[in-house]
C-alpha cells in the first residue's frame, strides 16, 4: 500500500489564496441568489398592489355609474333626459366647480376624466347633498381624475395621478385611489357610436348609454428599486358599464 506523505508545514500561501477565492465566489453567488429571490418577491408584491389599486378604482366608479339617473318614482328626471328646471339640488350644493344648485339631470358632466351624475337612491324625488342630510350624500356624485399637473378642472390644486370623489357632504373632493397613471372614460350612444373625446354637450349627455372605463395604475416611484420600466410596475383594467337608467 502506498502512503501519502503529509506536509508538516501546513497549507501554502497559494493554497490559502485559492481556497479564499473559492469561498468568496461561493458566498457572492449565494447572496446574489438570495437578492434575486427577494427582488422577485418584491416585484410580485408590487404587481399585486398596483393591480388591486386599479381594480378598486374601476369597481367603485363602475358600481356608482350604474345607478346614474335612477328615479324609482319617475318624477325627478324628465323622460327625454333633459335638465328638469323644476327639480333642482338644494341651495347648499357643493358638488362641482360652480358650487350652486343645478337642475335635475341624469348626467351633468361627461368628459374623458370627469363624470358627474345624479340618482334618487331613496325615492325622495329630490336631491339634497348638504351635510345635514347624510342619507342623500351619495345621490349627487362627481368623479375626477387629476393628472401630472396636479390641477383639477375647477382650478383647484390636487395630488397628481389621483382619482377624486365629491358628494358635497363637507370636506370637498376626497381621494379614492392614488398612483392612477391614467384614467379614460369613453362614452357611446345606444347604437354603439362613440362620442368625441371632450367635454360633452347637454344633448350628447342625454344620449349616453354606455361608458367604457380604462384605468392604468402604476407603483409609487419613490418606493421602487426595480430595473424594469425605470423601477415602476404598471397594470391596466378595463370596465364596460351599461347605464340602465338612461
Amino acid at each position: 500500500m502506498a502512503w501519502i506523505k503529509l506536509n508538516d508545514r501546513g497549507a501554502t500561501l497559494i493554497e490559502l489564496l485559492f481556497s479564499s477565492t473559492i469561498m468568496i465566489v461561493v458566498t457572492a453567488s449565494f447572496y446574489q441568489l438570495i437578492g434575486s429571490f427577494y427582488q422577485s418577491y418584491q416585484s410580485q408584491e408590487q404587481i399585486a398592489e398596483v393591480q388591486q389599486q386599479a381594480r378598486v378604482a374601476a369597481d367603485l366608479l363602475s358600481r356608482e355609474m350604474q345607478m346614474a339617473g335612477y328615479d324609482p318614482k319617475g318624477s325627478l328626471f324628465l323622460p327625454d333626459n333633459k335638465p328638469n328646471e323644476s327639480r333642482q339640488t338644494k341651495g347648499t350644493s357643493k358638488v362641482g366647480c360652480e358650487k350652486k344648485p343645478h337642475p335635475a339631470e341624469r348626467i351633468l358632466e361627461a368628459a374623458p376624466g370627469v363624470i358627474h351624475f345624479l340618482a334618487d337612491l331613496n325615492g325622495s324625488t329630490f336631491v339634497d347633498d348638504s351635510i345635514s342630510t347624510q342619507k342623500d350624500l351619495d345621490e349627487d356624485v362627481r368623479y375626477e381624475w387629476v393628472g401630472a399637473g396636479g390641477i383639477d378642472s375647477c382650478g383647484t390644486k390636487r395630488t397628481p395621478f389621483t382619482l377624486y370623489r365629491d358628494t358635497g357632504g363637507g370636506g370637498g373632493a376626497q381621494e379614492v385611489a392614488t398612483d392612477i397613471d391614467s384614467l379614460k372614460l369613453a362614452y357611446s350612444d345606444e347604437e354603439g357610436r362613440l362620442f368625441p373625446e371632450r367635454s360633452l354637450t347637454e344633448s350628447e349627455r342625454a344620449r349616453i348609454r354606455k361608458v367604457v372605463m380604462t384605468v392604468h395604475a402604476q407603483s409609487d416611484p419613490r418606493t421602487q428599486h426595480l430595473p424594469s420600466q425605470g423601477g415602476l410596475q404598471g397594470r391596466q383594467v378595463t370596465f364596460e358599464v351599461q347605464l340602465r337608467n338612461m
